[in-house]
């Protein structure tokens, strides 16, 4: 088993990339606050960058030329090498969140170009039973798939529509923690106009937030935060 290319990185703008509408909002809402991020296929830094950053963030990536193009508002430690080793040798203390996008399986794709760093459809089938083994939070991203639908079966999944170079495609999330609430507000929404109609709501009831005397917002934040409490306690 060639675990190299099984948990290799892809150049950006290859197969999957996550910069496109849908797929990073939904990857993203899905963490739970951390202070340490991994991410095994950094490729383009999709995730990456559209994340709030962490205490400490991590990505890693067989391709030189992918780490050498990354940048980031926020550092990142970029490890070139096999996920594989990294993940394997990593000191995971609970509930660190990793994210794993691996190449989509051949048949699922338009194109018949390949990565530089490609991977055969035995590694396509190992790559779940790997993820597995983790002892953290998990998010693994492609298209709708066999092994990790069979592999993955006890995880939750979440299919969404996304656009991909004019094409609406189907892509999946699997991930191995309870979705128990959306975590960052600026991913709140099922998709882009959804985000946009909520932000624009959310700048309106914060405008007027703001013009309320000072007696009144407080009352005002109570009962949200008593809200909160009864609904998360």
């Amino acid at each position: 088993m060639d675990w190299a290319l099984l948990l290799s990185e892809r150049p950006m703008g290859c197969f999957g990339s996550k910069a496109t509408p849908g797929p990073c909002q939904a990857i993203v809402s899905l963490m739970p606050p951390h202070s340490l991020y991994l991410e095994s296929r950094l490729g383009g830094g999709a995730i990456m960058k559209r994340k709030p950053p962490a205490e400490r963030s991590i990505g890693i990536d067989r391709d030189a030329r992918a780490l050498e193009a990354f940048a980031c508002d926020y550092p990142v430690e970029l490890v070139h090498g096999c996920a594989h080793d990294v993940l394997a040798a990593f000191p995971f203390r609970g509930p660190e969140p990793v994210c794993s996008d691996p190449p989509h399986l051949h048949a699922t794709r338009r194109s018949r170009r390949r990565c530089r760093f490609d991977c055969a459809e035995a590694d396509h089938i190992a790559l779940p039973d790997l993820l597995t083994t983790l002892p953290c939070q998990v998010t693994v991203s492609g298209h709708p798939s066999a092994p990790c639908d069979e592999r993955l079966a006890g995880w939750h999944r979440l299919a969404l529509q996304v656009m991909t170079q004019g094409i609406v495609r189907t892509e999946v999330v699997w991930i191995n923690f309870a979705p128990d609430r959306v975590h960052w507000a600026s991913c709140a929404g099922r998709n882009f106009t959804d985000r946009q109609r909520i932000k624009r709501k959310a700048a309106s009831r914060g405008r007027r937030y703001a013009a309320m005397p000072a007696g009144e917002r407080l009352a005002v934040l109570a009962a949200m935060m008593a809200v909160e409490a009864d609904e998360n306690p």
